[in-house]
């Protein structure tokens, strides 16, 4: 067997293949060259929007459109008075994958009348090409050697932690508390035997982004000022020793990247950047529990959920609390569609406060995962001793209903491996002619 075929061994009809272009006519064309080995499926966004929602669907490759046409109608196309415009948008994303997934396969869409789309293509470092006025077997000749490269080059699987995003509806409604209790309590479980630490071994880590800035980091005092801007910046140097020596670490091993104190510095953090550092700390940690609460920029929690394994809508029985879960999920729902990530979890709940949580979750369509019962006392309490509730009252019904939460978050562990792995990029399929 070649090497091609070697690589490419096993078909199957989920493989995706994006394109990313308005150009509906192309998107056609390259649908039916590539739709006995899977699905295309076409993309048109920002280059930030791309990049999260390229993330989300998994494809084998991802075609980019250098070509500089424009469709006119359903059967005709001209080169585009935006060409140098929609190339540029083509190189931004190019450089933007090969920054944040670089090993995911490229492929440049370009057109022998439109050279200068061919030259962008490559100093983007894209080196391989789909000509539009090429035979549909043309097209499949050139995904089969770009897949085929790939997959030679690729290193094996890497096992890649967990990312759970608790995106609390509002402030104040207890999703930093719990977010520190689950981290804490994961790491706990993971490196403990007979119920007493063991180790200090870093397992997981606590993006304590909610709003009011560091609460988060303040519950599990954690002690170092390295910020989530820092770490950006800091991405090229971020490996497995500055992980583990420069970033905040709890007495308990959590690892914390809190907001910095000045939240103006966010500005300078681009989504694509937060996307490949999220990507750069899931080789390092078994589970990434990222704080949401209260955080008000839509486009990064877009991003962010959107890159999530699972997304966890936290709210309470209040109706300021229910309003806000509607206008959460309008956002979410107005920049990607349900994909099947969102779960409920239902906190300080009461029966007697009014509304069920099996009600809120009929009425605003989402499974629900948990209900955390109130014990706002016993939490406050705790909190104002510097302990977290499972370390003074371990058999509390809040520390038992977290523990819930935590069998059916390790209990995925292995897929969610699988599924972030570098060959999640290049499954083998057999493309055979």
């Amino acid at each position: 067997m070649n090497a091609r075929n070697k690589a490419l061994n096993e078909l199957t009809a989920l493989s995706r293949f994006v394109f990313c272009s308005r150009n509906s006519t192309q998107a056609e064309w390259l649908g039916a060259a590539l739709g006995k080995w899977g699905t295309l499926l076409q993309e048109k966004a920002d280059v930030a929007e791309l990049l999260s929602r390229i993330v989300e669907l998994n494809p084998l490759l991802v075609l980019l459109d250098f070509s500089g046409i424009e469709q006119v109608s359903d059967h005709a196309g001209v080169l585009s008075l935006d060409s140098l415009g929609t190339t540029a948008h083509a190189t931004e994303l190019a450089r933007a994958l090969g920054k944040t997934i670089p090993t995911l396969p490229l492929v440049a869409v370009g057109s022998m009348a439109f050279p200068e789309g061919t030259i962008a293509a490559l100093r983007a470092g894209v080196s391989d090409f789909i000509d539009v006025s090429a035979s549909e077997d043309e097209a499949r000749d050139v995904v089969q050697r770009v897949l085929a490269k790939a997959a030679a080059r690729a290193p094996a699987p890497v096992k890649r932690g967990q990312l759970v995003t608790l995106l609390g509806v509002r402030s104040g409604i207890g999703t930093s508390t719990l977010a520190a209790h689950l981290a804490d309590m994961i790491q706990l479980r993971n490196t403990s035997h007979g119920g007493k630490r063991n180790s200090t071994e870093s397992r997981v880590a606590l993006l304590d982004l909610g709003l009011p800035a560091g609460d988060g980091k303040l519950y599990l005092s954690a002690n170092g000022n390295f910020d989530f801007a820092e770490a950006v910046r800091n991405l090229r140097r971020l490996d497995e020793t500055l992980v583990h020596t420069a970033l905040p670490r709890s007495p308990g091993g959590v690892t914390v990247i809190s907001l910095p104190h000045s939240l103006s510095e966010m500005r300078t953090v681009s989504h694509h950047d937060a996307l490949a550092l999220l990507d750069r700390l899931r080789l390092y940690f078994d589970v990434l529990i990222a704080d949401l609460g209260g955080f008000t920029n839509h486009e990064f929690i877009a991003n962010l959920t959107g890159a999530a394994d699972q997304v966890w809508l936290v709210t309470d029985q209040s109706v300021g609390a229910l309003v806000s879960l509607a206008g959460t999920l309008q956002e979410l729902n107005g920049r990607h569609p349900d994909d099947g990530k969102r779960h409920l979890v239902v906190n300080r709940y009461d029966d007697r406060f009014g509304m069920a949580a099996s009600q809120i979750a009929e009425r605003f369509k989402l499974p629900l995962l948990a209900t955390l019962p109130e014990r706002t006392l016993k939490l406050t309490s705790s909190a104002n001793r510097g302990k977290l509730l499972h370390e003074v009252a371990p058999h509390d019904t809040y520390v038992k209903a977290v523990d819930g939460l935590i069998d059916g978050l390790l209990s995925h562990d292995e897929t969610a491996a699988h599924k972030h792995g570098v060959g999640r990029w290049l499954p083998k399929i057999l493309l055979r002619k």
